[in-house]
């Protein structure tokens, strides 16, 4: 039986407290890349924030990582017609990456694990991790791969058999399912209702032309009706699983 370490806050230590973990060799930080954007009419703002706190956390756990603050705007320029949103560039999002994986490369860390949390912000992270230096790019292990987002709407079609337009990709049935499991609180399940249900790819093209609003009044791309708490465990399981394969694998 392998002995899970939990995860070390970066922003809850002493630099000297650092210095002496990264000495003992734990040199592994994961960061993610949230956003404050619409969710729909059930969910907060923060939610790809609060998925990327999480995520991050069991992430590093399983890594016997340092985990960072995750970074809470992101790439949102398609959920600028609903109030609230804040996004920033692909150029600020490049330069934000990059100040962070040059300091924490500076600081010693050997793998710096970069993990998306938003659809939005898989794109310009593999444009930010290209532009790098090689030396700060060959510390980097970036998720940039969406097919980590279609690994779950597949398995809510096959285990609950959710369809991957109603799973959706933004607010739908899987992300609701997730939020519930660690923040049922903040997930308004009475307002919940479908938006956009039709052909993924359509949508995405749609969605990105021009922005959520053109496919999608309420802001929600999927159905989140059949959301629950039991469901969202088994989603984080998987993203999870999937997760430390991926790291695992561009390591080796």
């Amino acid at each position: 039986m392998v002995l899970q370490v939990p995860a070390v806050e970066l922003d809850k230590l002493t630099w000297p407290e650092i210095e002496q973990e990264l000495r003992g060799g734990r040199d592994t930080v994961v960061v993610a890349f949230g956003a404050t954007e619409q969710h729909g009419q059930h969910m907060p703002l923060a939610t790809d924030a609060l998925i990327g706190d999480h995520f991050a956390r069991r992430l590093a756990d399983r890594l016997d990582a340092f985990v960072a603050p995750t970074v809470r705007i992101g790439c949102s320029s398609h959920h600028l017609a609903f109030p609230g949103t804040l996004s920033i560039s692909d150029r600020t999002f490049h330069a934000i990456v990059a100040d962070l994986v040059s300091s924490l490369a500076r600081a010693g860390f050997g793998r710096i694990v970069l993990v998306p949390t938003h659809g939005g912000n898989f794109a310009p992270l593999a444009a930010a991790v290209e532009k790098a230096p090689a030396e700060h790019r060959d510390r980097v292990v970036a998720i940039t791969d969406l097919s980590v987002f279609l690994t779950i709407a597949r398995l809510g079609e096959e285990e609950f058999e959710v369809p991957i337009p109603e799973g959706g990709l933004h607010a739908g049935e899987w992300e609701t399912s997730m939020l519930l499991s660690i923040h049922p609180e903040l997930v308004r399940m009475d307002r919940a209702e479908a938006g956009y249900v039709g052909d993924p790819q359509e949508g995405i093209q749609r969605m990105f032309e021009g922005g959520v609003d053109s496919i999608s009044k309420s802001g929600t791309i999927g159905d989140p009706r059949r959301a629950s708490t039991e469901h969202g465990r088994r989603y984080w399981a998987a993203a999870l699983d999937l997760a430390v394969e991926m790291v695992e694998g561009e390591s080796g």
